[in-house]
């Protein structure tokens, strides 16, 4: 005998129960057909995994720290606002720098900015809170300042990208001069002891580790999920 349920199923009808499913809503119908209630066991159980695996996929994504920006370039076509550390020689590299990337960035980032692009420490690591910003500093106390200041969680979303490369260091010495090869020697001494290591230590702050590991929560509050209760409230009331 013919299910009387499924005799009237309508194209409309069998729509919603599809859109309902992938909504992960139940069905009103209760066929009395075995082989109709395994075709929608299997058809909820099978949403069922596509929403985990979805709702785990965005997770991930929401958690994992993006690497859209890995050069200047990047850098200069994001919309992000950037921001230098306030000294003198920066101001007179990124204007007179040969490098074209630099060049794009100081003109693109920099200069419609003016004097505001130019700031203390203090404030731009304060701005790399806010999200959008890019601040160029020194390692030492851009480190020192975010290690006080930034969360654990926040620590791991930083990225960092070599603004301009530092000139190598080295001690001069006159050609052919007898010290090169004791010079040479003590700094080799000096490394391989630790002595260098433990001075970078002293007066450098050191990168900051990231620690969390994409571990913590987040507290929702009711303001954040206000949207939803209004919308869900207006149609208990209609």
């Amino acid at each position: 005998p013919a299910d009387p349920q499924l005799t009237q199923l309508t194209p409309a009808e069998a729509f919603t129960f599809a859109v309902g499913t992938i909504c992960q809503q139940g069905s009103y119908m209760s066929p009395r057909a075995m082989s109709v209630r395994v075709v929608m066991f299997v058809t909820l159980l099978a949403s069922l995994f596509a929403f985990t695996s979805y709702s785990a996929k965005i997770v991930a994504i929401l958690q994992t720290p993006s690497d859209a920006i890995q050069t200047i370039d990047d850098l200069t076509r994001s919309p992000m606002t950037l921001g230098v550390q306030e000294t003198t020689y920066k101001r007179v590299y990124f204007a007179e720098s040969n490098d074209p990337a630099t060049q794009r960035l100081y003109k693109r980032k920099l200069l419609p900015l003016g004097e505001r692009a130019y700031m203390s420490v203090v404030d731009g690591v304060r701005q790399l809170r806010t999200g959008l910003f890019a601040f160029q500093v020194e390692e030492s106390s851009g480190y020192d300042i975010i290690s006080k200041t930034f969360t654990e969680r926040e620590k791991c979303g930083l990225q960092r990208v070599q603004a301009f490369k530092m000139p190598m260091v080295a001690v001069p010495i006159r050609k052919l001069s007898g010290y090169r090869e004791l010079f040479a020697a003590r700094l080799r001494w000096q490394r391989e002891v630790g002595l260098m290591g433990r001075e970078k230590r002293v007066w450098l702050a050191a990168r900051t580790r990231c620690e969390a590991d994409g571990a913590g929560f987040l507290s929702v509050r009711l303001a954040d999920v206000l949207p939803a209760v209004q919308v869900l409230a207006s149609g208990a009331l209609l």
